[in-house]
Protein backbone atom coordinates (compact mmCIF):
# COMPACT_ATOMS: atom_id res chain seq x y z
CA UNK A 1 0.00 0.00 0.00
CA UNK A 2 1.20 3.38 -1.15
CA UNK A 3 1.50 6.67 0.88
CA UNK A 4 -1.68 8.00 -0.97
CA UNK A 5 -3.42 5.12 -0.35
CA UNK A 6 -2.64 5.37 3.95
CA UNK A 7 -3.51 7.94 4.25
CA UNK A 8 -7.17 7.65 2.98
CA UNK A 9 -7.08 4.33 5.12
CA UNK A 10 -6.66 5.78 8.35
CA UNK A 11 -7.52 9.48 7.81
CA UNK A 12 -4.23 11.48 8.39
CA UNK A 13 -2.27 13.98 6.47
CA UNK A 14 1.07 12.74 4.45
CA UNK A 15 2.50 14.87 6.68
CA UNK A 16 1.41 13.24 9.92
CA UNK A 17 1.92 10.04 9.20
CA UNK A 18 5.85 11.17 7.49
CA UNK A 19 5.95 12.49 11.39
CA UNK A 20 5.17 9.63 13.16
CA UNK A 21 7.51 7.36 11.12
CA UNK A 22 10.13 9.90 12.09
CA UNK A 23 9.41 9.39 15.88
CA UNK A 24 9.55 6.16 15.25
CA UNK A 25 6.17 4.82 16.22
CA UNK A 26 6.49 2.79 13.31
CA UNK A 27 8.92 1.29 10.52
CA UNK A 28 8.18 1.43 7.13
CA UNK A 29 9.44 -1.18 4.32
CA UNK A 30 10.22 0.87 1.13
CA UNK A 31 10.29 -0.87 -2.61
CA UNK A 32 13.29 -1.44 -5.09
CA UNK A 33 12.01 2.25 -6.72
CA UNK A 34 12.11 3.69 -3.20
CA UNK A 35 8.74 4.62 -2.71
CA UNK A 36 7.42 3.47 0.88
CA UNK A 37 5.42 0.38 1.20
CA UNK A 38 3.13 0.24 3.66
CA UNK A 39 1.49 -3.31 5.73
CA UNK A 40 -1.75 -3.96 6.87
CA UNK A 41 0.30 -3.85 10.11
CA UNK A 42 0.84 -0.33 9.55
CA UNK A 43 -2.72 0.53 9.00
CA UNK A 44 -3.37 -1.00 12.30
CA UNK A 45 -0.62 0.89 13.86
CA UNK A 46 -1.65 3.85 12.63
CA UNK A 47 -5.18 3.54 13.63
CA UNK A 48 -4.41 3.16 17.71
CA UNK A 49 -1.66 5.93 16.72
CA UNK A 50 -5.14 8.48 15.95
CA UNK A 51 -7.34 6.83 18.79
CA UNK A 52 -4.45 7.76 21.38
CA UNK A 53 -3.48 11.66 20.31
CA UNK A 54 -7.23 11.85 20.09
CA UNK A 55 -6.62 11.35 23.90
CA UNK A 56 -4.37 13.29 23.73
CA UNK A 57 -1.37 11.38 24.75
CA UNK A 58 1.73 12.56 24.13
CA UNK A 59 4.75 10.83 21.48
CA UNK A 60 7.17 9.53 24.10
CA UNK A 61 3.70 7.72 25.84
CA UNK A 62 2.56 6.70 22.63
CA UNK A 63 6.21 4.77 21.77
CA UNK A 64 5.96 3.02 25.48
CA UNK A 65 2.09 1.99 24.49
CA UNK A 66 3.27 0.79 21.01
CA UNK A 67 5.94 -1.61 22.94
CA UNK A 68 3.88 -2.84 25.33
CA UNK A 69 5.80 -1.19 28.00
CA UNK A 70 2.86 0.71 29.81
CA UNK A 71 -0.61 -0.39 29.29
CA UNK A 72 -1.66 1.79 32.67
CA UNK A 73 -1.51 4.78 30.64
CA UNK A 74 -4.80 3.97 28.82
CA UNK A 75 -5.96 2.33 32.28
CA UNK A 76 -5.52 5.84 33.49
CA UNK A 77 -7.49 7.43 31.18
CA UNK A 78 -10.27 5.08 31.07
CA UNK A 79 -10.58 6.07 34.99
CA UNK A 80 -10.69 9.74 34.66
CA UNK A 81 -13.35 9.56 31.45
CA UNK A 82 -15.63 7.54 34.36
CA UNK A 83 -14.66 9.99 36.78
CA UNK A 84 -15.82 13.16 34.44
CA UNK A 85 -18.85 11.33 33.28
CA UNK A 86 -19.58 10.38 37.32
CA UNK A 87 -19.16 14.63 37.60
CA UNK A 88 -21.23 15.56 34.75
CA UNK A 89 -24.15 13.20 36.05
CA UNK A 90 -23.70 14.87 39.76
CA UNK A 91 -24.17 18.27 38.41
CA UNK A 92 -26.83 17.47 36.13
CA UNK A 93 -28.81 16.04 39.27
CA UNK A 94 -27.84 19.02 41.38
CA UNK A 95 -29.15 21.47 38.72
CA UNK A 96 -32.21 19.72 38.80
CA UNK A 97 -32.53 20.50 41.66
CA UNK A 98 -31.61 23.59 41.99
CA UNK A 99 -34.46 24.74 39.43
CA UNK A 100 -36.55 23.09 41.80
CA UNK A 101 -35.96 24.38 44.68
CA UNK A 102 -33.95 27.49 44.70
CA UNK A 103 -31.59 26.90 47.65
CA UNK A 104 -28.29 28.21 46.25
CA UNK A 105 -26.33 27.20 49.34
CA UNK A 106 -26.83 23.72 48.51
CA UNK A 107 -26.32 23.82 44.75
CA UNK A 108 -22.48 26.11 45.61
CA UNK A 109 -21.71 22.73 47.49
CA UNK A 110 -22.69 20.43 44.33
CA UNK A 111 -21.88 22.17 40.85
CA UNK A 112 -18.22 23.31 40.90
CA UNK A 113 -16.44 25.59 37.92
CA UNK A 114 -16.26 23.20 34.76
CA UNK A 115 -12.49 24.06 34.26
CA UNK A 116 -9.90 25.99 36.15
CA UNK A 117 -9.86 28.77 33.14
CA UNK A 118 -13.97 29.26 34.39
CA UNK A 119 -12.68 29.75 38.17
CA UNK A 120 -9.77 32.31 37.32
CA UNK A 121 -12.53 34.19 34.88
CA UNK A 122 -14.99 34.67 37.64
CA UNK A 123 -12.59 34.60 40.63
CA UNK A 124 -9.92 36.65 39.89
CA UNK A 125 -10.88 39.79 37.45
CA UNK A 126 -8.47 42.21 36.45
CA UNK A 127 -4.69 41.92 36.45
CA UNK A 128 -4.46 38.68 37.78
CA UNK A 129 -6.97 36.99 35.58
CA UNK A 130 -5.15 38.83 32.16
CA UNK A 131 -2.02 37.91 33.90
CA UNK A 132 -3.06 34.39 34.06
CA UNK A 133 -4.90 33.68 30.91
CA UNK A 134 -1.92 35.64 28.82
CA UNK A 135 0.89 33.10 30.92
CA UNK A 136 -1.06 29.85 31.39
CA UNK A 137 -4.11 29.77 29.26
CA UNK A 138 -3.21 25.98 27.37
CA UNK A 139 -2.93 24.86 30.90
CA UNK A 140 -5.95 25.93 32.45
CA UNK A 141 -8.67 23.25 30.49
CA UNK A 142 -8.05 21.11 33.40
CA UNK A 143 -11.17 20.25 35.71
CA UNK A 144 -10.65 20.62 39.38
CA UNK A 145 -11.12 17.12 40.64
CA UNK A 146 -9.35 16.74 44.00
CA UNK A 147 -8.81 17.78 47.36
CA UNK A 148 -5.29 18.92 46.49
CA UNK A 149 -6.22 20.89 43.40
CA UNK A 150 -9.08 22.47 45.74
CA UNK A 151 -6.86 23.64 48.53
CA UNK A 152 -3.99 25.14 45.49
CA UNK A 153 -6.67 26.99 43.75
CA UNK A 154 -7.35 28.11 47.50
CA UNK A 155 -3.93 28.81 47.95
CA UNK A 156 -3.52 30.96 44.57
CA UNK A 157 -6.94 33.02 45.10
CA UNK A 158 -4.99 34.05 48.80
CA UNK A 159 -1.81 34.77 47.08
CA UNK A 160 -3.23 36.73 44.33
CA UNK A 161 -5.61 38.43 46.91
CA UNK A 162 -2.92 39.57 49.20
CA UNK A 163 -0.20 40.56 46.47
CA UNK A 164 -0.93 43.73 44.08
CA UNK A 165 0.04 42.41 40.58
CA UNK A 166 1.80 46.04 38.77
CA UNK A 167 1.75 45.31 35.42
CA UNK A 168 4.58 48.02 33.62
CA UNK A 169 2.92 50.50 30.89
CA UNK A 170 4.97 49.01 28.06
CA UNK A 171 3.69 45.41 28.54
CA UNK A 172 0.10 45.72 28.94
CA UNK A 173 0.52 48.07 25.90
CA UNK A 174 2.23 44.89 24.09
CA UNK A 175 -0.47 42.52 25.51
CA UNK A 176 -3.54 44.86 24.05
CA UNK A 177 -1.57 45.27 20.85
CA UNK A 178 -1.11 41.30 20.77
CA UNK A 179 -4.98 41.07 21.00
CA UNK A 180 -4.90 42.23 17.52
CA UNK A 181 -2.23 40.04 15.85
CA UNK A 182 -3.08 36.70 14.45
CA UNK A 183 -0.86 34.09 16.31
CA UNK A 184 -0.84 30.44 16.10
CA UNK A 185 -1.81 29.33 19.63
CA UNK A 186 0.16 25.78 21.06
CA UNK A 187 -1.19 23.42 23.00
CA UNK A 188 -0.39 22.15 26.49
CA UNK A 189 0.99 18.85 24.93
CA UNK A 190 2.33 20.57 22.17
CA UNK A 191 4.43 22.98 24.50
CA UNK A 192 5.39 20.20 26.93
CA UNK A 193 6.69 18.38 23.60
CA UNK A 194 8.90 20.84 22.57
CA UNK A 195 11.00 20.57 25.76
CA UNK A 196 10.56 17.00 26.50
CA UNK A 197 11.18 15.28 23.45
CA UNK A 198 13.70 18.03 22.50
CA UNK A 199 16.40 16.43 20.19
CA UNK A 200 20.27 18.00 20.17
CA UNK A 201 19.92 19.93 17.06
CA UNK A 202 16.87 22.14 18.49
CA UNK A 203 18.69 22.05 21.91
CA UNK A 204 21.51 23.40 20.00
CA UNK A 205 19.36 26.17 18.29
CA UNK A 206 17.66 27.18 21.32
CA UNK A 207 20.92 27.40 23.14
CA UNK A 208 22.42 29.65 20.60
CA UNK A 209 19.38 31.52 20.72
CA UNK A 210 19.32 32.03 24.61
CA UNK A 211 23.37 33.28 24.28
CA UNK A 212 22.11 36.23 21.93
CA UNK A 213 19.22 37.31 23.94
CA UNK A 214 21.22 37.29 27.04
CA UNK A 215 24.07 39.64 25.00
CA UNK A 216 21.45 41.89 23.79
CA UNK A 217 19.61 42.12 27.33
CA UNK A 218 22.61 42.89 29.13
CA UNK A 219 24.01 44.94 26.04
CA UNK A 220 22.71 47.90 24.45
CA UNK A 221 18.91 46.60 25.10
CA UNK A 222 20.04 46.62 28.97
CA UNK A 223 18.06 50.18 29.79
CA UNK A 224 15.67 50.10 27.58
CA UNK A 225 12.13 50.74 29.57
CA UNK A 226 10.81 47.44 28.54
CA UNK A 227 13.22 45.35 30.48
CA UNK A 228 13.93 47.36 33.03
CA UNK A 229 9.84 47.21 33.78
CA UNK A 230 9.59 43.76 33.46
CA UNK A 231 12.74 42.99 35.61
CA UNK A 232 11.31 45.14 38.31
CA UNK A 233 7.74 43.65 37.78
CA UNK A 234 9.51 40.02 38.33
CA UNK A 235 11.48 41.40 41.00
CA UNK A 236 8.39 42.61 43.24
CA UNK A 237 6.96 39.30 42.23
CA UNK A 238 9.35 37.44 43.57
CA UNK A 239 9.76 38.78 46.81
CA UNK A 240 6.36 38.20 47.30
CA UNK A 241 6.69 34.76 47.16
CA UNK A 242 5.70 33.71 43.35
CA UNK A 243 8.17 30.87 43.68
CA UNK A 244 7.29 29.73 46.86
CA UNK A 245 3.82 29.70 46.40
CA UNK A 246 2.38 30.53 43.44
CA UNK A 247 4.52 28.73 41.02
CA UNK A 248 4.22 25.58 43.07
CA UNK A 249 0.63 25.73 43.62
CA UNK A 250 -0.04 26.08 40.04
CA UNK A 251 1.88 22.80 39.71
CA UNK A 252 -0.38 20.84 41.90
CA UNK A 253 -3.90 22.41 40.11
CA UNK A 254 -2.90 22.19 36.58
CA UNK A 255 -0.88 18.71 36.42
CA UNK A 256 -0.16 19.43 32.53
CA UNK A 257 1.57 23.01 33.76
CA UNK A 258 3.36 20.85 36.17
CA UNK A 259 4.85 18.71 33.32
CA UNK A 260 5.66 21.60 31.34
CA UNK A 261 7.59 23.29 34.23
CA UNK A 262 9.84 20.29 34.69
CA UNK A 263 10.73 19.92 31.43
CA UNK A 264 11.41 23.09 30.43
CA UNK A 265 13.74 23.49 33.76
CA UNK A 266 15.37 20.81 33.27
CA UNK A 267 16.46 21.95 29.72
CA UNK A 268 16.97 25.34 31.01
CA UNK A 269 19.19 24.58 33.64
CA UNK A 270 21.22 22.32 31.17
CA UNK A 271 22.02 25.55 29.07
CA UNK A 272 23.26 27.72 32.09
CA UNK A 273 25.01 25.11 33.37
CA UNK A 274 26.46 24.47 29.53
CA UNK A 275 26.82 28.40 29.53
CA UNK A 276 27.89 29.58 32.64
CA UNK A 277 24.57 31.72 33.18
CA UNK A 278 22.96 32.58 36.30
CA UNK A 279 19.99 34.69 37.85
CA UNK A 280 21.56 37.87 39.94
CA UNK A 281 19.59 39.56 42.65
CA UNK A 282 17.91 41.98 39.92
CA UNK A 283 16.81 38.57 38.24
CA UNK A 284 18.60 39.36 35.24
CA UNK A 285 19.60 36.73 33.22
CA UNK A 286 23.17 37.16 33.19
CA UNK A 287 27.11 35.28 31.92
CA UNK A 288 29.08 34.47 34.73
CA UNK A 289 32.66 35.71 35.01
CA UNK A 290 35.45 33.48 34.30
Amino acid sequence: MLLNEIIEEVGMTKRAVKYYEEKGLLTVQKDSNGYRNYTDQDVEVLKRISVYRKLGIGIKDIQRILSGEDESILLSIYQEKLNEHKLRDEEIKALREFIDDRDATKANELIDYHTVENAIETLLPGEWGNYFRLHFKPFLYVRIKTEEQKQALKNILTYCDETTLKIPFMMKLGAKISRFIPFETKTAEEMISYYRDMDESRYEVLKEQVMKGVKIKNGIMKYHPAFVAQRKMMRELQNKGYNDIFIPNLKALSPQYAEYKNAMDKVNDRICRELGLYYDTNYNLVIRKQ
